[in-house]
């Protein structure tokens, strides 16, 4: 079966580095006029507005400021699925990541074949058997807080 043609890819090139440029500038300011975001993340104007628009669905708090003649539209916050995307706010996966991460330095730093050791290369082996599914569900159910810390 031959595949149906396909639209580039726009979160990549576009929509991502724009995020990243809202997420540093919103550090900053309340509110990021398209015109300031074009000029910080070097993409043109009508660009930055393309990737408003799209971004507004999920990751920013967009708002119209279209004209007769234009499109336009300027931001006044970042949704939880924008902070996680750029790294603000831990997500399951990058939980699940500094977890191993964390006992692997515990691991390296503990005496050789110390009970403590072996009982944390028991851990960060049975987390790395039981599957990467396993580690990010246990992580989201502590970011959440369905288990406590």
């Amino acid at each position: 079966m031959d595949q149906l043609p396909r639209l580039d890819d726009v979160w990549a090139a576009r929509d991502y580095p724009v995020l990243m440029a809202v997420a540093k500038m919103l550090e900053e300011q309340d509110v990021l006029q398209s015109q300031e975001i074009a000029t910080s993340s070097g993409q043109s104007q009508r660009e930055v507005v393309l990737a408003l628009t799209n971004l507004g669905h999920r990751h920013l708090v967009v708002k119209d400021a279209s004209g007769f003649n234009e499109r336009d539209n300027y931001v006044v916050g970042i949704r939880p699925e924008g902070l996680e995307a750029v790294g603000q706010w831990p997500s399951s996966d990058v939980a699940a990541d500094r977890l191993i991460a964390a006992l692997d330095a515990l691991v390296d730093t503990s005496p050789i074949d110390s009970p403590k050791q072996n009982r944390l290369v028991a851990i960060r082996d049975g987390f790395a058997t039981a599957g990467r599914d396993v580690l990010v569900d246990v992580a989201a159910a502590v970011i959440s807080g369905r288990i406590p810390t």
